[in-house]
């Protein structure tokens, strides 16, 4: 598949190519994990924070929630937002609010997202915890007679079981010891990497997860398929778990050396050689290494861990995996002949409208002409329908929101040089290519 370009980026400037590990260099089957983490959070919920047992009932519908919602707290909503920040969707619980009702609450201002009230999902690691959400929002809406705390409070105890979930072993153990159950092998990762490595590129990994975790799941997806290099550890000049981004970006934390045979840590005060350390800060990577930050190229997927607190802080280059991205531009080829005919009948509804902006009053003429609009209104109406029946069921294609593009679209232009579906598109393209973004026509440029 193709990786697609916000800003020039010749890959033959650039000396370092960092990588996070999961969901970038490691990918997971995400429907599975997702499930084992929501079954989880309502253990957790249950046992520890004394919700009624009823909620094991719930189901777990992984379609319900996509990347780039934004959590409403304090109303117990999920939002889609434009680029715009402004709402364009909105579920109260799993309950689609109409037009009329979304413009009572937000009135179609901008949604201000430093407001404590609000939260987004930038990594599928969040999909289970937004559907969870929706469910127990339901569940209180519905008046059970076991009382429950509020939105907020709902979604505080969700986000405190998650990242316990994933701190405690109760996730990642399972990883760990069923590998192919959660996480997929693709030969063509490391095969991608081998070549940029060929290309007299250096090679390293940025993770926050913990070493064991790391070493297991790199023995599983890329040992067995290196060819030019004895395993994971030789192919990577410096690999860093235990980052804590986006504090690895913004703060100068010392580095920890990791002993590879028993996972135990020593501080690390000499020169960076290569190896496996925890710890760690960006700036000094690019000092060790005697390179400018543009000549270092980030690949992650959490736009917010990855990206953005990366380009605000170091001027590292920066390329986004998102995963569902190859998926979405298959499904907008096969809606592509729909588009077109939306275009050509607003096309014909324009020329309609120019007719009665030229009339000043209502004559027989206008009134054939209103209803050749509505007979297109209607058409419209039912080609847009069957677009976006070609995608996610409840909140369309992510990176769009109704004509307009998505939040997480206009993040990605922002902040990422580049972006691609999985890192082994990078397959497709020399260690020295010269990628150019395409010309985008401004609306007053387009004719």
């Amino acid at each position: 598949m193709s990786i697609y370009v916000n800003r020039t980026l010749n890959l033959k400037q650039i000396s370092i190519i960092g990588f996070d590990m999961d969901y970038t260099l490691v990918r997971y089957k995400s429907e599975v994990f997702e499930e084992m983490t929501f079954r989880e959070m309502i253990r957790k919920l249950i046992n520890d924070k004394n919700y009624p047992q009823e909620i094991e009932q719930f189901q777990f519908d992984f379609q319900r929630i996509i990347r780039g919602l934004v959590f409403d707290k304090s109303r117990g909503n999920l939002l889609k937002l434009c680029r715009y920040r402004k709402v364009r969707s909105c579920y109260h619980g799993s309950h689609l609010l109409s037009f009329q009702e979304m413009q009572k609450i937000y009135k179609g201002l901008v949604i201000d997202l430093n407001d404590k009230n609000y939260s987004a999902i930038d990594t599928t690691f969040s999909v289970s915890s937004a559907l969870l959400f929706s469910l127990i929002v339901d569940y209180v809406d519905a008046k059970y007679p076991t009382p429950l705390p509020s939105y907020e409070a709902i979604y505080n105890d969700i986000n405190d079981v998650l990242d316990r979930s994933h701190m405690d072993g109760s996730l990642k153990d399972e990883v760990v010891k069923n590998p192919q159950k959660f996480v997929i092998q693709d030969p063509y990762i490391p095969e991608a990497l081998e070549k940029l490595k060929a290309g007299q590129k250096r090679l390293i990994i940025v993770t926050n997860s913990d070493y064991r975790y790391t070493k297991a799941l790199l023995d599983y997806t890329f040992n067995p398929f290196l060819k030019a290099h004895q395993d994971w550890s030789t192919l990577f000049d410096l690999t860093i778990t235990g980052s804590e981004k986006p504090r690895f970006f913004t703060e100068r934390r010392r580095f920890l050396c990791v002993d590879p045979s028993s996972g135990l840590m020593k501080n690390w005060d000499k020169p960076l050689e290569q190896g496996i350390y925890q710890g760690g800060n960006a700036d000094a990577i690019t000092r060790h290494y005697g390179v400018s930050g543009d000549q270092i190229l980030y690949l992650g997927d959490h736009i917010y861990g990855d990206i953005l607190t990366l380009k605000k802080s170091c001027n590292w280059r920066t390329g986004l995996i998102i995963e569902e991205l190859n998926d979405e531009v298959i499904l907008q080829q096969q809606g592509a002949s729909t588009l077109q005919k939306i275009e050509e009948l607003m096309r014909q509804k324009e020329a309609l409208e120019l007719i009665l902006f030229q009339s000043e009053q209502e004559t027989v003429e206008s009134r054939r002409v209103y209803g050749e609009i509505r007979t297109i209104d209607s058409e419209v109406s039912n080609h847009i329908t069957k677009y976006q029946s070609l995608f996610n069921p409840y909140w369309g294609p992510i990176m769009r929101a109704g004509q307009e593009e998505s939040r997480l679209t206009g993040q990605v232009q922002k902040y990422a040089c580049i972006y691609m579906g999985k890192v082994s598109d990078l397959n497709s393209y020399s260690p020295r290519h010269y990628f150019r973004p395409k010309r985008r026509p401004l609306p007053h440029e387009q004719f």
